[in-house]
């Protein structure tokens, strides 16, 4: 008997692809909002490159490949190039942006309104002041760095899994770290950031960014600075030369139009879209070859 597709259209609203995707953990109806933006966004980027959801690949040439994009926060979306190099330059520049009433109000929405991607979990539990939210099952391996993991351990931390971690990485997480160490992959953890006073992560993960608008100390855990990882950018713009992270500069990247990042709660989140393709509008692309 043939296989059924049980999606037929991998795209941020597709509820039956975000299912599957998600291994059956259903998201939060918060992310509905952020799904509408996709209507504004056009068929496909400059010069009729791929405008392609929940991707990534890097082109580390001049000409602009493609376009990618993803939802972030439960609050917007999130425009790149195909490009690390590019991406990275580009939050840099932003984050040295004059602060706007826009910027401000997007960081407020995070300090004040943040949610859970997936429904999970709010029943009580014990607070832990230091928590650290790991990455999923498919980039653990490449991205945590696992000494620094175990000396924050040695400190008093505890570790929360990813809401789509593997069961036999579960297992694994608690045999390496210690099972009272390691704390349900199905609790909120909006909740244990609400409490904790430090949170780390990998720069995969959006907890650290939102921690960051919460007056949290906020430390990484990646193996290197250079991953490419979704929020790398983001985090290496808003990281001072000593090494912390500044919440001003992550208000001038939030103000930032061509940024890239699109709420779905601002006045005019079409601005946003325009102003993201119009700023890489000039730069070289390598244009789509014609169909035969």
């Amino acid at each position: 008997m043939a296989l059924t597709r049980l999606a037929d259209k991998d795209e941020l609203g597709n509820k039956a692809a975000h299912f599957f995707k998600s291994g059956n953990i259903m998201r939060t109806d918060e992310n509905d909002h952020v799904a509408l933006l996709k209507d504004l966004l056009p068929a496909t980027g400059n010069w009729h490159l791929p405008l392609e959801y929940d991707v990534w690949y890097d082109m580390a040439e001049e000409q602009i490949f493609g376009y990618t994009y993803t939802d972030a926060f439960s609050k917007c979306l999130l425009l790149r190039v195909a490009s690390f190099e590019k991406t990275m330059r580009t939050m840099a520049l932003a984050a040295r942006e004059p602060v706007t009433d826009e910027g401000i109000a997007f960081f407020n929405e995070l300090k004040n309104n943040s949610t859970d991607k997936y429904k999970l979990s709010k029943r009580r539990q014990k607070e832990h002041k230091f928590v650290i939210f790991l990455p999923g099952t498919n980039i653990i391996d490449k991205v945590l760095d696992v000494e620094k993991t175990k000396r924050a351990i040695a400190q008093g931390a505890v570790i929360k899994c990813h809401p789509l971690t593997a069961p036999g990485m579960v297992a694994f997480l608690k045999s390496e770290y210690g099972r009272d160490k390691v704390l349900d992959k199905k609790i909120s953890g909006h909740k244990l950031l609400e409490e904790a006073s430090i949170v780390g992560c990998c720069s995969n993960s959006e907890m650290g960014i939102i921690a960051l608008t919460k007056d949290k100390s906020v430390y990484l855990f990646d193996k290197t600075e250079d991953q490419q990882t979704t929020y790398r950018a983001i985090y290496s713009a808003v990281t001072n030369q000593n090494g912390a992270l500044c919440p001003i500069k992550l208000q001038r990247l939030f103000s930032a139009k061509y940024s890239g990042l699109i709420p779905y709660f601002i006045d005019n989140p079409q601005e946003r879209i325009d102003y993201f393709f119009n700023f890489w509008k000039s730069n070289p692309h390598a244009l789509p070859r014609p169909r035969k």
